[in-house]
């Protein structure tokens, strides 16, 4: 009789998985199963230690590797987490090019500022991020520090009941808020270099069961990851604040760049969507026609 187990990681041919009594065993993968990954639900040979079967995943995220393959790297993901942090400085297309990626998944999103305690006000002004132009799209923007434990109640709160995945560049803090969350995992977690950064050291993405229920991924933070949009429909699901008042544009193919009748940019005009997002969609679209990709 086979075991329904969680995959936590992976390494090479082998794997760690969660087994229902709690225990945590290695096993070995068969070729035709060499596509599992961290948050699959794997069928276990409890004698032979090895994958029988994989079910059917909700999702799953994929990224590039150096050689520019496509790299599936976890599944099963009901939320998808972007920290960023004061320093550095907010990379603001990767949030629109995430957010876009995470509703095409499709899972939930939401904004994680860590290192908050490092947003103190000089000379009268705030290092604090403003997100304020993510407002309208009704995203939970949490302010934490892995640091002091600021904000890290609310956020453990709001990830509750389901499994979570923190995405972002390096130096951000994902592993450290893992750690935070997790005190009693050991995670290999790098001091903070000379520029303020921490330095990433997680090189396989690894699923870790929360008190409570649900779960968190630490991710692979390589600086190029970021979530692919194939297609001009892609990127369209993934801007729904565009998308409603692009109903109303004259042309149904319209870019909203300089299209006649574009409620798109008329909207923007009027003060009801952050012209910050159109300025996104513009950029990101650029890059789907350089890349030959707009197609719907």
């Amino acid at each position: 009789m086979s075991l329904r187990c969680r995959v936590l990681a992976r390494y090479g041919s082998e794997i760690d998985v969660l087994r229902p009594d709690g225990g945590v065993q290695r096993v070995s993968l068969r070729r035709r199963f060499d596509d599992v990954v961290c948050g699959d639900v794997v069928a276990v040979d409890p004698v032979g230690a090895s994958v029988r079967g994989r079910e059917r995943r909700r999702n799953h995220l994929r990224r590039r590797d150096r050689f520019n393959r496509s790299k599936t790297i976890a599944a099963n993901i009901d939320r998808v987490w972007i920290v960023v942090a004061p320093r550095p400085a907010i990379p603001r297309l990767l949030i629109d090019r995430f957010l876009a990626g995470i509703r095409n998944l499709p899972a939930e999103a939401g904004i994680v500022v860590n290192k908050s305690d490092l947003a103190q006000p000089v000379d009268g002004m705030t290092s604090a991020p403003d997100l304020s132009d993510y407002a309208h799209l009704d995203l939970p923007v949490l302010r934490v520090s892995a640091r002091t434990g600021l904000g890290l109640e609310s956020f453990r709160a709001a990830a509750s009941g389901g499994s979570n995945i923190l995405v972002g560049p390096s130096g951000v803090g994902k592993s450290s808020l893992i750690q935070a969350l997790l005190p009693d995992e050991r995670l290999r977690i790098a001091g903070v270099g000379q520029s303020g950064e921490g330095r990433h050291t997680t090189t396989t993405a690894r699923w870790y069961e929360a008190r409570g229920g649900g779960a968190w991924i630490d991710s692979p933070g390589v600086r190029d990851f970021s979530p692919e949009i194939i297609s001009v429909d892609q990127l369209a699901q993934g801007f729904p604040d565009l998308s409603e008042h692009a109903a109303a544009c004259r042309f149904r193919d319209c870019t909203h760049r300089s299209e006649p009748g574009c409620a798109v940019r008329g909207a923007v005009d009027r003060g009801l969507l952050p012209a910050a997002r159109l300025a996104a969609w513009r950029e990101l679209l650029e890059t789907l026609v350089a890349d030959g990709r707009d197609r719907r």
